[in-house]
């Protein structure tokens, strides 16, 4: 159903119009108001606050958050925010993370912030991933009935950094400016759809199977993935099914999917040492190294699993660097090329300090790859790693994640593969993370046996 029940029972029961705006599947509301072609400060959502006296949804515009210090003064409250698996409990209707800010519908009282009453009309999700509801200015108003009106909002980045959270007031500014000056990609469907399954404790092999296998290429790949050397199965491999059960697992194969899938978001030259080739080829390395090296890594600290799909997606910020800079790309790719000894940050610097580009000089291939994943809600151990591989000495929440995939990629230089080929120290991340320093390197070895299977697999991606 394109509309939760009880929001489409209460709004005909107060015979308040709306209008449904369909659109392809997509994971984020972000996503959502891309493709539907809808404006930003005309969306209204809702966070689900809790304390001693009960439960109050906030409403405001997408990008915005109540300030809670404020807020609780005013109001002479203790409220604080849950996460999004905790208020999917109340939006049972709904599609897990659609929550329509329509809160007499859920029993619960709201406090709407005054700046949406000014618009001319408002847009909230339906309580479906595949469905907007488009409301006037006076059906908004009479919606939100004995709502308490505050004018209480920030920023939603600038809120997280004064709430203590890893991003710095720069990061911050950063993603505004990208935000503000460039249309970043929404994830595709069919990325956003395995992204949403993996995400959900009840999704089968079967909900899997089902959206790889409306993509030809993506069938193919996974299934190529399967049948390769690498594994050893000897069996036929015909369907998604067969690849899940007998050989890759249900984990593996998401992870697979979502990140061939999600790649398909941007348009890249092929060649050269940051092309689409050596940018699979360093993945498949990648991944599959610091999958076996977080077995070693002490007390448990890291997932195995998670590890895999940072190992994969940690350099997605070179594909965006790419797709929005097309010119300079292509210079980094010339000069990464003739001057493979020098760090890739260094060649950054240079080239986006020109052109289109020079809003964000300074800006590494990492950050911005942390924003688009954080924007496609990739889990934070795969937005870390994707913002801070570049930092040797980074301290910080995931540091041992981080710390894995510079091990990882100081151990593949030697095979020619990753940003660059200054010379680095393993032993440096084997001591961060506690793993034997010969056991790192023994892992190392086994990898570049399949090295030629690794290197096949990536020329079909």
């Amino acid at each position: 159903m394109p509309v939760a029940s009880r929001v489409m029972q209460y709004l005909n029961r107060q015979g308040l119009a709306y209008q449904q705006l369909h659109h392809d599947r997509v994971g984020t509301l972000e996503a959502a108001i891309e493709v539907a072609k809808v404006v930003q400060d005309e969306v209204a959502v809702a966070e689900i606050l809790v304390d001693a006296k009960g439960v109050v949804m906030s409403i405001t515009p997408l990008g915005k958050k109540m300030d809670l210090e404020r807020l609780n003064k005013m109001t002479h409250r203790n409220l604080q925010r849950i996460a999004q698996h905790q208020a999917d409990r109340l939006f049972k209707d709904c599609e897990p993370g659609s929550h329509p800010p329509v809160a007499k519908a859920y029993g619960v009282h709201a406090i709407c912030d005054e700046t949406l009453f000014s618009r001319e009309q408002i847009y909230i999700q339906s309580g479906s991933h595949t469905t907007l509801l488009r409301l006037t200015k006076d059906c908004f108003q009479q919606m939100m009935g004995n709502a308490l009106k505050m004018s209480v909002c920030v920023c939603e980045q600038v809120a997280d950094a004064a709430a203590g959270n890893d991003n710095s007031l720069q990061e911050v500014d950063i993603k505004e400016r990208l935000n503000r000056l460039y249309r970043l990609p929404p994830m595709p469907t069919v990325a956003a759809r395995i992204l949403q399954i993996t995400q959900d404790i009840d999704a089968s092999v079967d909900d899997l199977a089902k959206v790889i296998e409306q993509d030809p290429s993506l069938t193919a790949q996974v299934l190529r993935q399967a049948a390769s050397a690498l594994y050893g199965y000897r069996g036929e491999i015909k369907t998604i099914k067969d690849a899940v059960a007998r050989v890759l697992g249900f984990e593996r194969v998401s992870q697979i999917a979502l990140s061939i899938a999600a790649s398909k978001a941007f348009d890249l030259p092929k060649d050269g040492p940051l092309g689409l080739r050596n940018f699979w080829k360093h993945a498949m390395h990648c991944s599959l190294l610091v999958q076996r090296l977080a077995f070693h890594v002490p007390d448990k600290r890291v997932d195995p699993g998670v590890a895999y799909l940072a190992g994969l997606l940690h350099n997605f910020g070179l594909l965006l660097l790419g797709h929005l800079f097309k010119p300079e790309f292509g210079m980094l790719n010339k000069l990464a090329a003739s001057e493979p000894y020098t760090e890739l940050s260094s060649l950054e610097k240079q080239v986006l300090g020109m052109g289109s580009a020079k809003e964000l000089v300074g800006v590494g291939h990492g950050q911005l790859g942390a924003i688009l994943l954080e924007k496609w809600q990739l889990p934070e151990e795969i937005t870390a790693t994707a913002a801070h591989h570049q930092e040797k000495d980074y301290e910080g929440e995931h540091q041992d994640y981080v710390a894995l995939i510079q091990l990882a990629n100081c151990l593949l230089k030697e095979l020619e593969l990753g940003d660059d080929l200054m010379p680095d120290d393993p032993i440096v991340y084997t001591r961060r993370l506690g793993i034997d320093a010969d056991i790192a390197f023994e892992v190392f070895e086994q990898l570049k046996q399949s090295s030629a299977t690794l290197t096949d697999l990536a020329a079909g991606m």
